[in-house]
């Protein structure tokens, strides 16, 4: 029977009816994710024929109906029976073939739980099973989603994996992990709210608008009830990591040990899973496995450092929790069992008041009605003003965003030309018949317009950042805000797609006549603006971890990998791009507060950069 068109949940099914398909069935389950389970289960042991017990029967365990674990997709709960598999053995003889650090870890976080080792064996398996919120959360996603998230942000898959693991029929990957994503937020900001106590309750709101980055300035109103309560410091936490490290999140979700290790390799690499075999810790013991050998050993489950322009997801990690002052409070608590609502945090475990922001890395889930109406009930206002009701003006608290490579505020026009409130001297120069009007501090396009420095502004083989405050008088065609030229078509395009209905980031991989048809990575919202409103658009593209970010009224909605750039040394634009060494997809409508950076901002510093206009 040939099985390699069925989709994971389909051949799992044949597997457990039993007869004549059932073996072609688990040949294909085995040779789609098999040598990942053996590559986690020799981390945990000594040996070779270890490894080789280890994940055969783990294997055998998670594809059981009646085992606990059974539900959901294939490879993360597989690899989680590893782990307890492996507990369960730790009282019986087979402790001794366990790593010394896995046996120090059940010890500390299984044992010590249950009130020490369990004499039958496989009674320590029965009681042991990750608890935290995050993998109560990934448990209750429905199981393509769970196959979608893992797939994509832990193994680090390209789409044809998961369409392949997914079945046919199935729909685009980026949507699919968009809507994952946001399924994952919204179960884990419902367990949480089901657990939290008396004293937690008034917070709640607080703690979902801190975690998304809408209300930094309420940090001071925050950190004491951060400083007492476990339960909700671990929900910041996991939120923002959410936001920009999902991989690691469900990682160390899914496997309490080795899961941050497992991500890393995986991040670090994108090769077939066969090739981890070759490089497993202590791997001299393991036969050779065919394919490219892409990893690089950095000894026992050690952090790799950079390689190339790759970063590892750890480092990463660090960043995210800086980026919401968290991260001696989320370090203290990676294991804590005390997450208790209400629960006291060590004296050591409080939010750090000096940690610098970071560049987010994952794409936010999209609002729900939740989230909406805790972010409105703790920020000043909204992040677009009502129809007609002008440009959205910050608080006068919000601290600015020093260093940037242009500013166009449009509050100083003379003979044709907008002043650089930079200080760099790239004036703008009003283009088209008739040139762009100027009223309210903002230039008004109706097409056939632009302002257009005279050069380069950002160099578009490095990080940058460009944004813009528009306001869109029509939404039947494509219009691009923000754009630099190079000799044909545009080096970048931050714009609206009106076939798609969204805001995008699109960059070229290269200098296509036709910017329509060239080969480009976007980040994309999954919504459009409407007619008359104000909307604060930030695109940033990281060249150290090779992404693009599009941020919308200072929230980041989409991340997308981008390895390939090259040089748009022409002039910068607001109001249109270019195509065939022409202007096109010129704005109908009203921009303003156009920016540029000549590095990658942060999430912190975009959404500061929203507020300020």
């Amino acid at each position: 029977m040939e099985c390699a068109h069925l989709s994971d949940a389909e051949l799992l099914r044949l597997v457990r009816a039993g007869g004549e398909p059932a073996s072609a069935a688990l040949r294909e389950l085995e040779r789609r994710h098999f040598q990942a389970v053996r590559v986690f289960a020799s981390s945990c042991v000594v040996s070779s024929s270890a490894a080789d017990a280890l994940a055969g029967q783990a294997w055998k365990r998670s594809l059981h109906p009646l085992d606990r674990g059974a539900s959901g997709a294939v490879r993360p709960r597989a690899l989680s029976v590893v782990l307890r598999t492996a507990v369960a053995w730790s009282v019986t003889d087979q402790r001794s073939v366990l790593s010394p650090d896995l046996l120090s870890w059940i010890q500390t976080n299984v044992h010590a739980e249950t009130g020490g080792p369990q004499t039958p064996a496989g009674a320590a398996e029965a009681d042991y099973h990750p608890s935290s919120v995050a993998v109560r959360a990934f448990e209750g996603l429905a199981e393509n989603s769970q196959a979608v998230l893992w797939h994509t942000a832990v193994e680090r898959d390209e789409d044809e994996r998961v369409e392949e693991i997914l079945g046919s029929g199935t729909e685009a990957v980026p949507l699919l992990r968009r809507r994952a994503r946001n399924e994952l937020y919204n179960v884990y900001e419902q367990l949480h709210q089901a657990g939290l106590d008396d004293e937690c309750r008034p917070f709640h709101r607080m703690v979902l608008a801190y975690a998304e980055e809408n209300a930094i300035d309420m940090a001071a109103d925050l950190a004491p009830h951060l400083e007492r309560c476990a339960a909700c410091t671990r929900a910041v936490a996991d939120l923002g990591r959410l936001r920009v490290d999902c991989g690691g999140l469900l990682a160390e979700a899914v496997l309490p040990w080795g899961g941050a290790e497992y991500g890393a390799i995986r991040a670090e690499e994108n090769a077939p899973v066969g090739t981890a075999l070759e490089l497993l810790p202590g791997g001299a013991h393991l036969p050779h496995t065919p394919g490219r050998m892409r990893r690089r050993l950095f000894g026992r489950w050690g952090i790799p450092g950079p390689v190339g322009r790759s970063r590892p997801r750890v480092s990463r990690l660090v960043q995210s929790l800086a980026l919401i002052g968290l991260a001696s409070l989320a370090a203290a608590f990676a294991f804590s069992g005390d997450l208790r609502p209400g629960a006291p945090q060590s004296s050591e475990a409080k939010p750090s008041q000096s940690a610098a922001p970071a560049p987010s890395a994952e794409p936010a889930p999209s609002r729900t009605t939740a989230t909406a109406t805790a972010t409105s009930t703790v920020t000043a206002g909204p992040s677009k003003p009502p129809s007609g009701g002008g440009k959205p003006r910050p608080p006068a608290s919000s601290p600015p965003v020093r260093g940037a490579a242009l500013e166009w505020v449009f509050d100083k026009v003379d003979g044709g030309a907008v002043t650089d409130t930079s200080g760099n001297g790239r004036t703008g120069r009003l283009t088209g018949a008739p040139a762009p009007s100027i009223a309210g501090s903002a230039a008004r396009f109706s097409g056939g317009q632009a302002v257009v420095s005279d050069g380069p502004v950002v160099d578009t083989e490095s990080s940058f950042t460009v944004s813009a405050r528009v306001n869109l008088a029509d939404t039947e065609d494509r219009q691009v805000v923000v754009s630099q030229d190079a000799d044909q078509s545009s080096g970048f395009l931050l714009q609206y797609d009106a076939d798609e209905d969204r805001w995008e980031m699109r960059v070229p991989f290269d200098d296509e006549e036709d910017a329509e048809e060239a080969d480009a990575d976007e980040a994309a919202a999954d919504f459009g603006p409407e007619t008359g409103e104000w909307t604060h658009l930030t695109g940033v593209y990281d060249d150290d971890a090779d992404e693009i970010r599009l941020y919308v009224d200072g929230r980041l909605e989409d991340v997308t990998g981008h390895d390939s750039d090259f040089a748009a040394d022409g002039d910068f634009a607001a109001g249109r791009g270019l195509s065939f060494g022409e202007a096109f997809r010129g704005v109908d409508g009203t921009v303003d507060d156009v920016r540029a950076f000549d590095r990658a901002l942060s999430g912190a510093q975009v959404a500061a950069l929203a507020r300020r206009g």
